[in-house]
């Protein structure tokens, strides 16, 4: 008797069950469901996007690679062709690595998770976050030889042979500080602050160049250099506010790539670079629209 009445509560049990199983198994496929849907609502609203960060990409590794090819003759000439021509590398290098992630992954749509091969997407990650990361050092390292070069105390800081040195040392320490975050991502701290002492940097050379441009008519060093330099400074302060966070959420796992607005943007500040000393070399050279002659002859 105590088997057989075990047996019947089994059953009822069991039976009683089953409508928890089931609900529970609906409530689990409407969450598939529902994840469906985030999914192509999120791949809808990328589309567009996408399709301009690739065109913007593209424009800008021509652009970047006539700076390269015009001014490489020239690399010694010249303080400011060799920070021209180390920007015009760090730029294409994270176009290219922009570009690269788009086509292999945007086709699979898997724009909004982790991706296929872990391994090349880490690799993606990084040499996104290096080539950001250098071109940040050059360009505070670009404005503050300028800015030190019309402060009335200056030793004309532009003259010399140290300034390949000290590209060849922004490039090691970005390296470095990449290497650093991905083997350590505990040292977010040293992002964070090196990203804050850069952005720094960069406000007080351009406010100084921009009370240079305002009250000043001097032309050593020139004054339209002064207004180059400012405007690259600007549009990289505002282009690339939000992308330092996007960077962020990378480095806490490398082997997922997010695509965001903040990409597009950055992606556009490394198009103008080239576009505004393109500019300098024209006005330069009396608005002589000569690929050649206006970058040489607007940095010697």
């Amino acid at each position: 008797m105590s088997m057989l009445s075990s047996a019947l509560e089994g059953a009822t049990s069991a039976c009683c069950n089953q409508p928890n199983r089931t609900v529970h198994n609906r409530s689990w496929h409407h969450s598939l469901e529902d994840g469906d849907s985030r999914w192509s609502d999120c791949e809808a609203g990328h589309s567009s996007s996408v399709a301009v960060t690739l065109l913007t990409c593209s424009c800008g590794l021509l652009g970047n690679g006539a700076v390269l090819w015009l001014l490489c003759s020239c690399v010694c000439r010249s303080p400011i062709t060799i920070y021209v021509l180390n920007l015009a590398i760090a730029n294409s290098t994270f176009l290219l690595s922009t570009t690269t992630a788009l086509v292999i992954f945007y086709p699979l749509g898997c724009l909004c998770c982790m991706l296929g091969s872990q391994d090349v997407v880490t690799v993606l990650n990084v040499a996104i976050l290096f080539a950001f990361t250098a071109s940040l050092y050059l360009l505070v390292a670009f404005s503050a030889m300028v800015t030190l070069s019309i402060l009335p105390s200056s030793c004309c800081p532009c003259r010399g042979s140290w300034h390949l040195p000290v590209c060849a040392l922004l490039w090691a320490l970005s390296f470095l500080l990449t290497m650093t975050l991905y083997f350590y991502p505990a040292a977010v701290m040293v992002f964070v602050l090196s990203y804050f002492f850069s952005v720094l940097a960069l406000t007080i050379s351009g406010l100084i160049l921009l009370a240079r441009v305002l009250c000043c008519s001097q032309q050593h060093p020139p004054r339209k250099l002064c207004v180059v330099v400012l405007i690259a400074v600007i549009f990289f302060l505002f282009l690339t506010a939000d992308f330092w966070y996007w960077l962020l959420l990378r480095l806490f796992d490398f082997s997922v790539f997010v695509f965001d607005t903040s990409l597009l943007l950055a992606s556009v500040n490394s198009i103008i670079t080239p576009v505004i000393f393109f500019f300098l070399g024209s006005c330069a050279n009396s608005f002589m629209f000569s690929g050649k002659v206006s970058f040489q002859g607007g940095f010697e």
